[in-house]
């Protein structure tokens, strides 16, 4: 199983970049929503949808929704901040929804009883959680792409790298080490052990972008930043092991061998991504 899941990280990570540096815009956003209409599809399994109609026409109800996030986007976004009133909506709503997810896998023996049996919220939940990251997304790949192509990109490959030396380091540390667990009611495999070491991971990832850059003045700001959104990786990988607990299920799919299905391997990024994007909004500017 260890095998199979490096031997396909090493296929699709290269596919992602390759997808991530070389598509134009609309390529790139056409790339992502096929992904995250997977993530649809899977979702409608957490709903308690079996039938495949009702599986696809909850994708076909995200799908218009990534397209109208799409029109409504501009086109082009610049240096220094440029406000856009759908944009700045689209990422509030992302960061309000994972707060509030926060607080439902806090208290999940409890809140799960307010939500467990409910189809519809449990949809909604599954919009605002792929919604925002979508847009999220896409905003970031169109940073600055008129004076340079790759700003966006390079952008999006920091979020990946720290999404992923999150996930690296609580497996690295986390399988051999983990004792603790962190919230064994939500996810038993998740230990603090786990948690420390993808936080380990991600400070040296961050130090080291620093070194290369001549660590700037404001790179106290970038550690802030991290320890943040490592954080709400994790809380990203646990909401989604609480909606499969919910639904019975081990993974999410089976599309990804080794891995699962899209759901398990974006589950992070969905949670990261909002607010990835404001802080570049704040302390970068779009």
């Amino acid at each position: 199983m260890f095998k199979q899941r490096v031997l396909t990280a090493l296929l699709l990570a290269p596919l992602a970049l390759a997808a991530v540096f070389f598509l134009p815009l609309s390529g790139f956003a056409l790339f992502v929503a096929v992904a995250f209409l997977l993530a649809a599809y899977e979702w409608a399994s957490f709903c308690g949808w079996q039938s495949l109609v009702a599986k696809l026409g909850y994708v076909a109800i995200t799908g218009l929704g990534f397209v109208g996030c799409y029109l409504a986007l501009p086109e082009q976004l610049h240096w220094p901040i440029q406000t856009n009133l759908f944009a700045d909506t689209l990422l509030y709503v992302g960061i309000g929804w994972w707060l509030v997810a926060v607080l439902l896998i806090v208290s999940f023996t409890q809140s799960k009883e307010f939500w467990q049996h409910n189809t519809l919220l449990k949809a909604v939940m599954g919009f605002t959680t792929l919604l925002p990251s979508f847009g999220a997304i896409l905003l970031l790949r169109n940073v600055d792409y008129v004076q340079s192509p790759y700003t966006g990109a390079w952008l999006i490959f920091s979020l990946l790298g720290l999404v992923w030396a999150a996930d690296v380091g609580g497996y690295v540390i986390g399988k051999p080490f983990g004792k603790r667990k962190l919230m064994p009611a939500v996810s038993p495999g998740k230990t603090l052990e786990g948690l420390f070491g993808g936080m380990l991971f991600v400070l040296l990832l961050v130090t080291a972008i620093a070194a290369y850059r001549e660590f700037p003045q404001d790179m106290w700001l970038w550690y802030g930043a991290a320890v943040l959104l490592t954080l709400l990786s994790v809380f990203g990988d646990l909401s989604e092991s609480m909606f499969k607990r919910v639904a019975g299920l081990k993974d999410s799919g089976s599309i990804i061998p080794g891995h699962g299905g899209i759901m398990d391997r974006i589950d992070s990024l969905t949670a990261t991504a909002p607010l990835f994007a404001l802080f570049v909004a704040l302390f970068g500017g779009y």
